[in-house]
């Protein structure tokens, strides 16, 4: 049984010493880090954010982790997340400055600097994907990911962070490229052009006539257009999240395969757990209570422990968008996207990366 160190966010009395932020050092200094990071190369790959979004994880935790990997006596260490990302990293308040070490494009400011890797056994389209050289030519990964809803797949966790933030734009295109294609309803689109303008990778546009029009190169399926559209002239062809699961949980794997499994670290932090993921770039309501810290070796233990310390019964009244209705079955994510956020653990696990069985230890 795998052992994840906890540290809850409320505080059982108000004296400082026991808030979440003296307490993230403590679990930081539990994890033994010299004998995972000194005098090796540490990457950090955690996602900044974009747009208007604002409820990513907060440079102060970043730092810490940063000072602790800094301390246990690594010979480098960097945060890296997309290109994009980097770019606007300054908004939400990451700077080298700010966090104390370089902040890098995973796959390079052209998105060029990666590594191709086979898929074996291909699954259905997916045969090959190429990784960021900035996390292959690393030599220990720190995940740090930020739990969040996510309206593809359910959840967006541990997994995600490497499977999406790991990889070439080519590559996120191909994996939920998975779920299906996208069909235009002419007759109930009222060309508003919400599509359009908040398509965060400029794949949709209207031609002259007023005619839909996606330019696949560019779209990786992210469903951003169909939950927007106002009229639902919109829908997703096939709606395969599973398999739109599966393919990240492969792409994780094949990231994983770059570090043994005594230079893997995994962080998720469970604050600001909102409706969508950072990608969306947006903030908005947060679904439940600020709930804390998980760390351990194991990304399946950590994401089957981060699922269950989110609770249905605990969501906030009106952090729901307006209209929106609860399911009435399964964990909170699927109750509000109708996709069991569970399949990526089940299909992480399949592939022999860790258990589903683990106990808390709680850091006072």
């Amino acid at each position: 049984m795998t052992e994840l160190l906890f540290a809850k966010y409320a505080p059982k009395n108000l004296e400082p010493v026991n808030s979440i932020g003296a307490k993230w050092p403590r679990l930081l200094a539990a994890l033994k880090l010299p004998a995972l990071v000194k005098e090796r190369r540490v990457c950090i790959k955690m996602h900044l954010g974009g747009g208007a979004g604002f409820t990513t994880i907060h440079p102060y935790l970043t730092r810490k982790l940063v000072e602790s990997v800094r301390a246990a006596g690594a010979r480098t260490v960097c945060v890296a997340d997309t290109p994009g990302a980097v770019l606007s990293a300054v908004e939400r308040g990451y700077t080298s400055e700010t966090i104390g070490c370089p902040i890098v494009p995973v796959t390079g400011l052209a998105d060029k600097y990666a590594y191709a890797r086979q898929i074996e056994p291909p699954f259905n389209s997916l045969r090959e994907i190429e990784i960021g050289g900035e996390v292959a030519d690393a030599e220990v990964l720190i995940d740090f990911s930020h739990t969040k809803g996510h309206g593809a797949c359910g959840y967006a966790g541990a997994s995600k962070n490497l499977s999406m933030g790991c990889v070439t734009q080519r590559t996120r295109g191909r994996i939920h490229a998975l779920e299906g294609g996208l069909t235009w309803n002419a007759q109930r689109c009222t060309r508003c052009r919400a599509c359009e303008e908040n398509c965060p990778d400029k794949a949709i546009e209207f031609d002259k006539e007023g005619n839909f029009d996606v330019f696949y190169h560019h779209c990786k399926y992210c469903q951003h257009c169909v939950l927007i559209c106002p009229a639902k002239a919109l829908t997703m062809e096939g709606g395969k999240y599973r398999d739109f699961q599966r393919g990240m949980a492969l792409t994780t794997r094949a990231v994983l395969a770059c570090f043994p499994p005594e230079r893997r670290l995994f962080i998720n932090v469970l604050t600001d757990i909102t409706i969508f993921c950072d990608c969306w770039g947006m903030t908005t309501p947060s679904l439940v209570p600020d709930i804390g810290i998980l760390a351990g070796r194991d990304i399946v233990a950590i994401e089957q422990a981060t699922l269950d310390l989110i609770r249905h019964e605990d969501l906030i009244r009106g952090a729901l968008p307006p209209g929106w209705k609860l399911g009435r079955r399964g964990h909170l994510f699927e109750r509000v996207h109708g996709k069991d956020p569970y399949a990526v653990v089940e299909f992480l696990a399949e592939y022999g990366l860790g258990s589903r069985k683990y106990r808390l230890r709680e850091i006072e």
